[in-house]
């Protein structure tokens, strides 16, 4: 046993050398991995949880897209992408674009009316911006919303509108 170990020129001291050092690295990796794990389960903890509902209730003259802080965090920066959309009303396709308003802040358990124009090539349809919360009802349609919390890490949520409810699709971390 003694002949292969040394056969390559190393002795058992210089073995066990290289042995130690592949195990610290190991370990070293191992650690690095754990801490990263470990930082994003802090940085899942500090999500601010948004939820965006569609109300269109005729009776209380109550009709927009609200967003909804659910959390028990502080959501700021809040940034809704544009929305392009097509509407198919009687036969006639149309290529939409809604254009939100920024949120400066939205606190723990508060909801906000997003404010949107709809625009056409660039053109803003006042009267269609007014009367285009029906025709969002029987559509599909994704949201992106880009915000932040008190710490300023960055995150972005995308909301899917099926079937006439919203679900949470992806809630990513951004550097």
């Amino acid at each position: 046993m003694n002949t292969i170990l040394t056969s390559l020129g190393f002795t058992i001291k210089d073995w066990l050398i290289v042995i130690t050092a592949s195990i610290l690295v190991m370990c070293i990796l191992e650690i690095r991995r754990l801490k990263k794990s470990i930082v994003q389960q802090v940085h899942s903890r500090l999500i601010p949880q948004l939820i965006l509902e569609l109300v269109f209730d005729e009776e209380k003259d109550d009709k927009g897209l609200y967003l909804k802080n659910e959390s028990f965090f502080l959501a700021k920066d809040i940034r809704v992408e544009d929305l392009e959309l097509t509407l198919d009303d009687s036969g006639f396709k149309k290529s939409l674009i809604l254009k939100f308003e920024n949120i400066d802040f939205l606190k723990p358990k508060e909801g906000i009316k997003l404010k949107f124009g709809v625009f056409d090539r660039g053109h803003f349809l006042r009267e269609v911006t007014e009367k285009i919360i029906p025709h969002l009802l029987t559509i599909t349609f994704k949201v992106k919303v880009c915000y932040s919390n008190i710490e300023n890490l960055n995150f972005c949520s995308e909301f899917v509108r099926k079937g006439g409810k919203f679900t949470t699709g992806k809630i990513e971390f951004v550097q």
